[in-house]
């Protein structure tokens, strides 16, 4: 990265929690219109901030609008990412808590996510979904399962399931909080590419081990437990994936269903996941809507060097 006199400024936030210093750490980054940085600096510089995700925040064309609109680019350290939660919720809280506003609109590259204020739940973002359960699971010859022969088994038998293109996730089913807290990271990733639908590659893939802790068939609220594993590292909460697998599973029961998702725990940052999925029953159980929902607060505040 050339060495330049500009500095942007920077905002950390915890996602999904109140508390600082845990739930899901997001770096945000404010440029400046024209953007001065190429799609390789915005790479180098998530992988600077060593998070989960980090955001680059376009500044909003007419930020006095009654609903105003901003651009963001979400990056992991290895890639950029069409849509993903945490980074959602989190840029929301900030830019409608800095323009004073209840409501505005993200726009993303897998479109644009209508978001606001809602008293008592923190922020709430309709998500855009293309949803799609793959046709295959894993197979007995992929590298990097678990040793433990339960987990093992509910990882080959696990479904692939898509929120959108280019985002998907392995929803693995654990019958007990205790088998989810033997999960581990194997220092190795499945191929997920030999099991995905061709149409629906490439895609980002993780795997999201969830336990139900009630089924919500009664109420149409259900409480789950969730980690999401990856081969080196573990994230303390995943919108994306939650969405994922609420979809899934109101699909799978053909009931709209509020999930209420605690992720996190086992590494310290317990973090806090609303999702709410519609289901249209007369179109054989499809979804109608997908909102997910959550508070943020701000940690640390900077600027770094372009």
């Amino acid at each position: 990265m050339p060495t330049t006199q500009k500095s942007l400024p920077f905002t950390t936030l915890d996602v999904f929690t109140t508390t600082p210093y845990s739930g899901n750490p997001l770096a945000i980054v404010s440029l400046p219109s024209p953007c001065p940085l190429t799609q390789a600096q915005k790479q180098l510089i998530a992988k600077e901030f060593n998070l989960s995700e980090t955001v680059f925040l376009h500044p909003s064309p007419d930020s006095s609008a009654t609903v105003p609109e901003w651009e963001i680019d979400i990056f992991t350290t290895d890639e950029e990412l069409p849509f993903a939660g945490h980074p959602t919720v989190g840029t929301a809280s900030y830019v409608l808590g800095l323009a004073g506003k209840k409501k505005g609109v993200l726009r993303t590259k897998a479109g644009r996510i209508p978001v606001e204020v809602v008293q008592g739940v923190g922020v709430r973002a309709e998500v855009p979904f293309d949803t799609h359960l793959h046709g295959k699971t894993l197979s007995g010859e992929q590298r990097g399962l678990s040793k433990d022969a339960s987990i093992r088994k509910a990882e080959l038998e696990a479904p692939l399931f898509s929120i959108v293109k280019g985002m998907t996730f392995q929803l693995i089913q654990l019958p007990s909080l205790e088998l989810l807290g033997k999960v581990e990271m194997t220092g190795l990733s499945p191929d997920f590419n030999v099991v995905l639908d061709e149409e629906w590659k490439p895609s980002f893939v993780s795997r999201y081990y969830y336990v139900l802790l009630d089924d919500g068939k009664g109420d149409g609220e259900v409480r789950i437990r969730s980690r999401m594993v990856e081969a080196k590292m573990e994230d303390p909460a995943t919108g994306s994936a939650a969405c994922a697998l609420s979809a899934y599973l109101a699909g799978e029961w053909r009931k709209g269903m509020k999930f209420e998702i605690v992720q996190g725990v086992e590494m310290g940052r317990r973090s806090e996941i609303g999702v709410e999925v519609d289901v249209d029953v007369k179109a054989d159980g499809g979804i109608g809507g997908v909102r997910l929902s959550g508070c943020a607060v701000a940690v640390m505040e900077g600027s770094l060097k372009v």
